[in-house]
């Protein structure tokens, strides 16, 4: 079967077109501009929504007025199925903010959980001037291997991709002795999933195809026809 150069032009533009290319896309992003954005605490009263001095805008603020370690939980648009969805790494800002009494401070940590599995992302340790100022924390998220920075504590990591249920940052970093009045304020802001989800066929794109695909049969049914 032989078709001409201009049929094979037309046959490569629809291959070009009819599938979307897998983009790296915001999957779900919290900027904490106008609320908490549906994130909780496991100490409610030791977290507020500040309208400013975030990065900018609004942001979470943790002051601690107990010894109880605190974290912050994800709402469910950060929760699924990350393979499915595509998703290649979550971010997110945190600043130390006023500190005293100072006894331990720990590292940058995300940790997920589901019921395949859990890990724990921990990253650099921050510094110890305070305020520290905003600094962004990113978590590389893979299907292919364990990424750097990440420790399964239970069940596997594709598992746990598969199902991801929980998602949460621990707050606060900073342990202070409490033997006497102190200080310990923190904050997060703009906490994101990134993801680059499969190309997809295009529904318009796919109907375009198929229309293409007929007039090039009908175009080679005609050559084979003339004498």
């Amino acid at each position: 079967m032989q078709i001409t150069w201009r049929y094979g032009l037309v046959a490569l533009a629809i291959a070009g077109f009819t599938c979307g290319e897998a983009q790296a896309d915001i999957l779900a992003s919290s900027t904490f501009d106008t609320s908490l954005d549906g994130w909780t605490s496991n100490t409610p009263s030791q977290i507020a929504w500040q309208s400013t001095g975030g990065n900018p805008g609004g942001y979470i603020q943790f002051t601690d007025s107990t010894g109880d370690s605190t974290v912050v939980f994800a709402p469910s648009s950060f929760l699924g199925n990350y393979i499915a969805l595509g998703v290649t790494s979550t971010s997110f800002d945190d600043n130390i903010i006023a500190e005293s009494q100072v006894e331990s401070v720990g590292q940058y940590e995300i940790d997920l959980s589901g019921p395949l599995g859990s890990a724990t992302f921990l990253g650099s340790q921050p510094s110890s001037t305070y305020p520290t100022g905003w600094i962004t924390v990113t978590a590389a998220i893979s299907d292919t291997a364990l990424p750097s920075g990440w420790t399964v504590t239970s069940g596997s990591w594709l598992g746990l991709l598969s199902d991801v249920t929980q998602y949460q940052i621990p707050i606060e970093l900073v342990t202070n002795n409490q033997s006497g009045s102190w200080t310990d304020v923190e904050g997060i802001d703009n906490v994101t999933l990134t993801g680059s989800p499969a190309a997809v066929p295009e529904p318009a794109s796919l109907s375009l195809m198929f229309t293409f695909i007929g007039v090039l049969g009908l175009a080679w049914l005609r050559r084979r026809r003339t004498p």
